[in-house]
């Protein structure tokens, strides 16, 4: 709902989401789906890699949006 706001004022946003449903239900503007566990929506601790091409990914999405308001990043949790 805020990234709503922010986009009414005419400054384009993105989020990341755990849960494409939900974000498609309150309609916001777009999104990116990452596959993380809840409390790692950046990935895992020091991997600062990784952490980096998903805002890479978000910029990039701002830049240059897709046709769907909701993308699934391709990243994927390693299970130990």
């Amino acid at each position: 709902m805020i990234q709503k706001e922010i986009e009414k004022q005419g400054i384009a946003s993105i989020s990341l989401t755990h849960f494409p449903e939900l974000s498609e239900k309150v309609n916001i503007p777009r999104a990116l789906h990452i596959r993380f566990p809840l409390g790692r929506t950046f990935g895992e601790a020091g991997r600062n890699d990784m952490q980096k091409d998903i805002v890479k990914e978000m910029i990039n999405e701002l830049e240059n949006p897709g046709e769907e308001r909701i993308k699934k990043l391709p990243y994927r949790w390693k299970r130990d």
